[in-house]
């Protein structure tokens, strides 16, 4: 089961194990009945955060490299292109994003939603596929 109040619009989440894009969190009047809209071949579908269906997206190589990080591996780092006049974001081995100081500042950050939510916070800006989004396992 995902966390809906974890995700906004525009994070990534798997759904039947393919990597789909989040265009609406709807949550109906009596507040109890919360459904997560992703985008499935140019249309809109629905589900229930605790639906089998869905999975959060665990953060690896892969995916980061598709995201435009690059690993250096003489500091043993990704690190993300800076943008013009904002902070670029650097994750360890582990994917713990790193201070100025290279010190954790969040750990066990384990999925994509979380990379994304963070990037937005610190670049103002969405984190974007540069290349094609990868099928992960």
């Amino acid at each position: 089961m995902i966390n809906i109040e974890q995700f906004r619009i525009g994070n990534y989440v798997m759904v039947d194990d393919k990597l789909r894009k989040i265009c609406s969190l709807n949550h109906y009047a009596n507040g109890e009945e919360k459904l997560i809209g992703f985008e499935i071949d140019n249309d809109v579908e629905f589900e229930h955060p605790s639906s089998g269906r869905l999975d959060n997206v665990k953060i690896n190589d892969q995916l980061l490299i598709s995201l435009g990080f690059t690993f250096h591996p003489h500091f043993k780092l990704w690190q993300h292109k800076r943008p013009d006049r904002t902070y670029s974001i650097e994750l360890d081995n582990d994917y713990f994003p790193l201070d100025f100081a290279h010190q954790p500042i969040v750990q066990h950050m384990k999925h994509l939603h979380d990379l994304q939510n963070l990037f937005f916070s610190i670049q103002g800006e969405e984190l974007a596929f540069i290349v094609p989004q990868p099928s992960l396992p």
